[in-house]
């Protein structure tokens, strides 16, 4: 029997186990039974780039199916109330009508073909949460990187969930994204309704929950792990939900080759498999954070890898001998291209593992870019 890889290191693919993060369903799930007006029916899920914001979109989605719920999975387009409405209802159809005039001698057969008329957002979605809540079930709509759509659209979409919550019909609304575009999203013109919903940060995943995950998948799969390689393959992740599946891959595909006179992974299947996955990260993770960035944008990250952990926004300025006020615009754009987080006012870090280790290996290289333009 061929032993498959049972880990899915692709952007929003569902992991054979989502570990570390039952509060948030469990909340959800309390959310759905509690009936109208429980908080946890209007949900904010924020973190950092491949902290498994979309996973945990997906999951939810089922949960509610499995209930019965009709749910509208949408990602930020330039759209975002278009596509809502379209997956309630589909593109406009066309409708036959027949024609027929009595012209003394002359009788006139005919069609002409028309459009329905379309349902504002607004009337589809009250009709469609009419519908589920009379059956005694309901409508959850999910919006994923929220931060990237039109704020018009928000509000769109804001007001008709918070007018089916006054019309008490049975009506979720979960968006996702990471931390501070939707902080800048919500806190925007007349968006005041969102501000209320759960928030739910995706911090690093335990060590212990990462450890226990691994071994289930691993043993579930057809192969073993002793202790010692087991803590060094979860150490290696950070806690981080894409690194999970993506040391998890290629430690089972290094395992895999000697699988015929093996089945356990040891400590030297680890130490390979996470060689790779750390040069995949590298180029699929840190490289994509990084590119497009000015110059002067990255002399600013590189000077925060003087630092162990977190960095002074003044000491910043003062490596690279300019006025605070003047990385201002850099320091924004750092943390819109997710690569950097403020952790307190003054203070910065990074906010994606490895990124001071990968600065520091290629800093020089990446300068070299700049110079050979």
């Amino acid at each position: 029997m061929a032993l498959l890889n049972p880990f899915r290191p692709t952007a929003g693919a569902e992991p054979p186990v989502l570990i570390g993060r039952s509060k948030v369903t469990h909340d959800f799930i309390d959310g759905l039974e509690e009936g109208i007006g429980s908080p946890a029916r209007l949900m904010r899920i924020t973190g950092p780039r491949g902290s498994g914001k979309t996973v945990l979109l997906t999951e939810l989605g089922d949960i509610a199916r499995d209930k019965g719920w009709r749910v509208v999975d949408v990602t930020a387009v330039d759209n975002v109330a278009e596509a809502i409405r379209y997956e309630l209802e589909g593109s406009p159809q066309q409708q036959e009508v027949s024609l027929g005039a009595n012209l003394g001698l002359i009788s006139v057969q005919g069609t002409s073909t028309t459009m329905y008329r379309e349902e504002s957002l607004r009337g589809i979605m009250t009709r469609i949460a009419t519908e589920q809540t009379e059956q005694g079930r309901g409508l959850l709509v999910t919006i994923d990187e929220i931060q990237d759509a039109d704020e018009h659209d928000i509000r769109l979409v804001a007001a008709t969930v918070q007018h089916l919550i006054r019309e008490r019909q049975n009506i979720a609304f979960v968006f996702a994204g990471i931390t501070t575009g939707v902080l800048d999203l919500i806190n925007g013109k007349a968006l005041t309704f969102l501000r209320r919903a759960k928030s739910e940060e995706l911090a690093p995943i335990a060590h212990d929950d990462v450890a226990r995950a691994f071994r289930h998948t691993i043993e579930h799969a057809g192969m073993s792990i002793d202790a010692m390689a087991l803590d060094s393959m979860a150490q290696a992740t950070a806690g981080y939900a894409y690194l999970i599946q993506l040391v998890g891959y290629h430690v089972w595909a290094i395992a895999r080759e000697h699988a015929k006179t093996s089945l356990a992974i040891d400590k030297h299947d680890v130490q390979e498999g996470v060689s790779r996955a750390m040069d995949e990260f590298g180029n699929v993770v840190l490289e994509t954070a990084l590119a497009d960035l000015p110059l002067r944008a990255i002399e600013y990250a590189l000077a925060m890898t003087e630092d162990q952990e977190v960095s002074a926004t003044a000491e910043i300025a003062e490596r690279l001998h300019v006025a605070p006020s003047s990385l201002t615009s850099y320091r924004r754009m750092l943390i819109k291209h997710q690569v950097i987080e403020p952790t307190a006012r003054g203070f910065v870090a990074f906010s994606i593992p490895y990124m001071r280790d990968y600065l520091r290996k290629h800093g020089d290289e990446i300068r070299m870019r700049y110079i050979a333009r």
